[in-house]
């Protein structure tokens, strides 16, 4: 039977219990924040009200987008809690940001951390002697992000564990008994005139330890990026590997086709306007014709996925006659590195991933999750949600499945 897990599709967060259907789990800060902002816009609108304020607009209406048009939240991370049944997480709303123990047998939320300074794209918690320990990668409004340690029973915020102009993240915890950890990072180029990025390095495995400070790599070649390590209850190190891609300039042919086609994508874009300028003020559409059916969520063509753009044009096509066909290339592969070293590649076209305590791999072709044993068994579908970026496993007993709302 497979295990409780959690997972992010979109920007939601996800739970399926080993019995029964997929919940979404609600954060009741979001819930109260967008409920806070809407009565502040709700008193700005009452103040602008009457003949008074009419006359002060010159008789325009008030227009302006609203809270339920702005309002913008998101799951950024999710992790194991250290309880039975315990899930962390990350909340991204903006200018709020903030870290969440949440119990999922109670439906219960605890906020441990919250502020504008970080934005939390990923966890690991672990407890030593009695305490919650978390391992966090903090990314900087300015591009960079950093390793960091969180207490959340002792307090302090964030202490920085790692430094330098580079992508630190997916940090997680050496086996039990080892003070240390694993992460990725790349390294940045910036724009000579500003902060902008021009380029990023290939991702690389670095190791740790904190008793002495010593710092060691695991995998590191100029030809891939290695990404999102974790560890098996076995000690065996698993990772996604995929080819390391560069940025490059954009080549003169493709700069002279966007001078050849300026002219009609201006065009679009003011039939676009007037088609959206005629349906606030008629109610009924310029274009009639070739609109399909509205599709939720964000546009496939293109996702960010670990510090690069991947196209995914091609996959979704194939991946919507094969569920089984991932949503990313082949030749993201999943790696297992033993304790003695030796490599073996476990499975490909992996998205994100997470390792269960029997040694059992869940995870996302971006097209759905699955579960197959660590003996290279036929893979178990659990969820139909793409686009998964995060997962993990939830231990303790299965909780009920019922909605938190």
């Amino acid at each position: 039977m497979p295990p409780t897990i959690a997972y992010i599709s979109q920007g939601k967060l996800f739970m399926k219990p080993a019995v029964g259907g997929e919940v979404e789990i609600v954060s009741d800060f979001v819930r109260s924040l967008k409920q806070r902002l809407k009565s502040v816009e709700d008193r700005q609108a009452f103040r602008g009200s009457g003949s008074g304020a009419a006359f002060m607009r010159g008789g325009v209406g008030s227009g302006g987008a609203t809270v339920e048009d702005t309002f913008f939240a998101e799951f950024s991370a999710v992790a194991s809690g250290v309880g039975p049944n315990q899930v962390c997480y990350a909340i991204d709303a903006g200018d709020v940001r903030g870290l969440f123990v949440y119990d999922l047998a109670e439906k219960y939320e605890r906020r441990v951390l919250h502020g504008p300074r970080h934005r939390f794209a990923a966890l690991d918690v672990r407890q030593e002697e009695g305490t919650q320990v978390w391992l966090v990668a903090a990314a900087q409004d300015h591009g960079d992000s950093r390793i960091g340690l969180f207490r959340p029973d002792v307090g302090g915020g964030v202490q920085e564990l790692t430094e330098g102009d580079s992508l630190d993240s997916y940090p997680c915890w050496l086996p039990e008994g080892q003070r240390g950890f694993v992460y990725q990072t790349s390294g940045i180029a910036r724009q000579a005139h500003g902060p902008e990025w021009a380029g990023l390095g290939p991702a690389s495995l670095q190791r740790i330890h904190l008793d002495t400070g010593s710092l060691e790599t695991v995998a590191e070649d100029d030809r891939y990026d290695f990404l999102c390590p974790a560890y098996g209850r076995d000690g065996s190190l698993y990772y996604l590997k995929r080819p390391y891609v560069p940025f490059h300039r954009v080549p003169l042919w493709q700069q002279g086709l966007d001078v050849l086609l300026f002219p009609f994508r201006l065009l679009r874009a003011v039939v676009a306007f007037l088609n959206v300028f005629s349906v606030f003020f008629s109610g009924k559409p310029l274009q009639t014709a070739g609109q399909g059916p509205r599709r939720e969520g964000p546009d496939p063509k293109a996702v960010f996925l670990h510090g690069r753009w991947v196209r995914m044009e091609k996959q979704m096509r194939d991946a919507a006659v094969d569920e089984m066909t991932s949503a990313v290339p082949k030749n993201w592969e999943l790696i297992r590195q033993t304790p003695e070293g030796l490599t073996t590649s476990v499975l490909t076209g992996v998205m994100a991933f997470t390792v269960a305590s029997d040694g059992s791999l869940i995870y996302s072709n971006g097209r759905g999750v699955w579960a197959v044993d660590g003996q290279g068994g036929k893979p178990v579908k659990l969820s139909s949600r793409s686009l998964v970026t995060a997962l993990c496993v939830v231990e303790g007993d299965s909780p009920p499945a019922a909605a938190h709302t």
